[in-house]
């Protein structure tokens, strides 16, 4: 029986989820000594149905990526995808290893959050140290 289930994943007290995205903020401010770190990111409910309509979707799984662009700046984004029963990312047919020809936008992965600056304006307990 596999361990990948639509019930993963267990809801946590507010204060429980404070200290975890304190431990983030503390490891990246203090520790990794980034100015600006990306803490999160918003992602809109019709993209994120989208997603998880997909054939075979039981949940999603979100990795964590870096876009170097030339720019002279790192800019740190989530890539969603939805993942089946098996633990298995639901990917492009024709992209299940990585073409230069794939379409661009093919509606299966999701990233462009956005955020650190755009989200939220108030304070809480997940994004300062107010308690």
């Amino acid at each position: 029986m596999s361990k990948f289930k639509k019930d993963t994943g267990i809801f946590i007290p507010l204060a429980n989820a404070a200290k975890l995205t304190k431990n983030y903020r503390v490891d990246q401010l203090e520790r990794k000594k980034h100015k600006d770190p990306v803490m999160s990111q918003f992602f809109g409910i019709d993209k994120l149905n989208e997603l998880l309509s997909q054939e075979g979707a039981i949940g999603l799984r979100i990795y964590y990526g870096l876009d170097v662009d030339g720019d002279g700046k790192v800019d740190k984004h989530f890539v969603l995808t939805a993942t089946d029963a098996d633990g298995e990312d639901i990917l492009p047919a024709q992209t299940r290893s990585v073409e230069k020809k794939a379409s661009a936008n093919t509606g299966t992965l999701i990233t462009d959050g956005f955020c650190p600056f755009d989200c939220p304006k108030v304070a809480n307990p997940l994004n300062s140290d107010i308690e």
